[in-house]
């Protein structure tokens, strides 16, 4: 009865030492002398590489937010000390950014964005509100960027990214009276030199993350397009449009603050 005892306990022992062992054998190895086994580091390795957020693989993100103009727009004039500021024209933008791209490994991300802003414009700048006028404008911005991930826990994963790209900033003006119209479009466009990004993402799941974002761009407008739409004959104006060059080249930027979700697959 004893011997009976003692080898249950033994067999006991046996198997609650081997069911830990067991469970998390999942990857199947062979040493040095060609004897296969198991071991659980590549499983361990997986799923932390899963919590902060995986390896390399594709990204889409979607941001929406609110941005101030600062700097000068430029001129057509050459040598115009004119101060033209961005600000005497556009008060702010809300900018609604997308973007796709590629995680290298879980830092290093790279790729491109495309954003459309609702700007609103300065009632000084303009006669807008006047009767029988409409106007409305918007910003068009493409480009690349490169980011780099800190993942400092598993949730939380700051970043910092530098881009550069193209940025287009164009108004219309609408006229209307006595069932007649005529509709006058300005639109500026050139290069942005650099765009600054800063972020805090937090992962409500190991794929997808929320946080707060913060931009400042700077560039450089180099050509403006006029053109002219009308439902009656206006002489030199029927339906007229061309491109200058901006001989007085100026910088100009925009600051940017809002919230962006990111999906990896």
């Amino acid at each position: 009865m004893k011997s009976r005892t003692q080898w249950m306990l033994c067999s006991l022992s046996f198997a609650l030492a081997a069911s830990p062992a067991l469970a998390g054998d999942t990857y199947r190895l062979q040493d040095d002398n060609g004897q296969e086994g198991y071991s659980d580091e590549g499983y361990a390795s997986e799923e932390a590489s899963e919590d902060k957020g995986g390896g390399k693989g594709f990204a889409l993100g979607l941001g929406v937010g609110y941005g101030a103009p600062y700097g000068q727009l430029g001129s057509p004039a050459p040598d115009d000390d004119d101060e033209n500021k961005l600000g005497d024209l556009v008060s702010g933008v809300i900018p609604i950014q997308l973007e796709a791209g590629y995680f290298f490994n879980p830092n290093v991300y790279l790729g491109a964005t495309f954003q459309y802003g609702i700007v609103s414009l300065k009632d000084e700048s303009s006669n807008c509100n006047d009767t029988g006028i409409s106007c409305s404008a918007s910003q068009l911005r493409l480009g690349v960027n490169v980011a780099y991930h800190l993942n400092v826990t598993p949730k939380i994963d700051p970043w910092v990214s530098l881009g550069v790209g193209y940025e287009f900033l164009n108004q219309s003006v609408k006229a209307e009276e006595s069932g007649e119209s005529a509709t006058a479009k300005v639109s500026v466009k050139g290069f942005e030199f650099i765009a600054a990004q800063v972020g805090l993402d937090y992962r409500i799941t190991p794929k997808f993350s929320v946080g707060p974002f913060a931009t400042v761009t700077a560039g450089q407008y180099s050509s403006v397009t006029t053109s002219f739409e009308t439902s009656v004959d206006i002489p030199g104006l029927e339906d007229l449009e061309e491109t200058d060059d901006l001989e007085t080249k100026k910088i100009h930027g925009f600051i940017y603050g809002g919230v962006r979700a990111q999906y990896r697959f």
